[in-house]
């Protein structure tokens, strides 16, 4: 099972301590989803019966093929066991994990369900279930899934993350909010679940009726991604949203800071260069927004997405090293 991919950086106006940027790069509005477990599950007992036996070496026959990473073979033989031993759970959960790197998705479903339908309360098969759902764009399913990992296992934090952003990801703010919190409350580590919850702020702000809620919800939000890179350091998105919420309440030296933390873990960032080098414009440092645009425009020379905003600042390095 593969993570959701980020989304392209939005693009927006904004405002920022009076002055208005031409462009201005948005926040990072996607999420990151804690990958399916992808661990083959082990024989869980022996078995006296003639075919029971033959089931359960078809199943270790199964895991060294895809160990081995002859996934066909690893199928062929998942599919052997379970036809000799229907109840047998964890065949048919590593057969949906094999399916999965076949990239055959209805299979693969199909198999987490046969898992589940043999023990209801089977939280690993219920939880790629589930994430098998998302890949499939079937998302009132996944979503009744992960509210099935909540009921068996309440403290699966992984899930909880998961399903906050499916929950956001259905417009459902409020309730992926406290489904976040849920999850910080059973573990207050968890940078994805600080990032997140940031960012359903943010979506939170967009709907606010006037500038007090906004700028109340633009402070959770900051307050935040705060957290996430307390917790990482190294959390490159993590700065970059941080920097985005300075942005909204007007902090033009924190929005800068945030900006340069994101650089010193990812310094060929080009959304952070190019935002940053605006950020300096504002704050009247030439010679710095100067360095800043050209380091945008080495990092972001081969880049398809970038070229409309490489345009750009070519056209803000002739504008600032032109004779006055």
């Amino acid at each position: 099972m593969d993570t959701a991919i980020i989304a392209p950086t939005s693009k927006a106006r904004a405002r920022v301590n009076g002055s208005t940027r031409p462009i201005f790069r948005g926040g990072i509005f996607a999420s990151c989803v804690v990958v399916a477990g992808l661990t083959l599950l082990a024989a869980p007992i022996a078995h006296a019966d003639q075919g029971e036996d033959s089931a359960e070496e078809y199943f270790k026959l199964g895991n060294e093929y895809f160990n081995g990473k002859l996934i066909d073979k690893a199928v062929e033989s998942y599919e052997k066991c379970v036809e000799l031993k229907p109840d047998y759970k964890e065949a048919w959960y590593n057969l949906g994990i094999a399916y999965s790197k076949q990239r055959k998705y209805k299979k693969e479903i199909e198999a987490y369900q046969k898992a589940v339908a043999v023990d209801p309360r089977y939280e690993k098969a219920l939880y790629n279930l589930a994430i098998a759902y998302e890949d499939s764009n079937l998302l009132e399913d996944a979503l009744k899934a992960y509210e099935r990992v909540e009921q068996v296992s309440p403290d699966a934090v992984d899930s909880l993350v998961n399903q906050g952003i499916l929950r956001a990801r259905l417009g459902q703010l409020d309730k992926a909010i406290d489904v976040y919190k849920r999850a910080i409350a059973l573990d207050g580590n968890l940078p994805d679940a600080w990032f997140n919850l940031g960012i359903a702020y943010a979506r939170q702000a967009e709907r606010a009726a006037d500038d007090a809620a906004k700028k109340a919800l633009f402070e959770q939000e900051r307050d935040a991604y705060k957290k996430a890179v307390e917790i990482a350091p190294t959390y490159h998105k993590g700065w970059y949203n941080l920097a985005i919420a300075e942005n909204k309440l007007g902090n033009l030296d924190a929005e800068i800071a945030a900006y340069e933390q994101a650089l010193k873990v990812r310094p060929n960032y080009p959304q952070a260069l190019f935002n940053l080098a605006y950020a300096y414009e504002e704050k009247s440092e030439t010679a710095k927004a100067i360095d800043v645009w050209q380091r945008y425009v080495d990092a972001a020379a081969k880049l398809p997405t970038e070229q409309e905003y490489i345009v750009i600042a070519k056209q803000e390095l002739q504008r600032l090293q032109a004779p006055n």
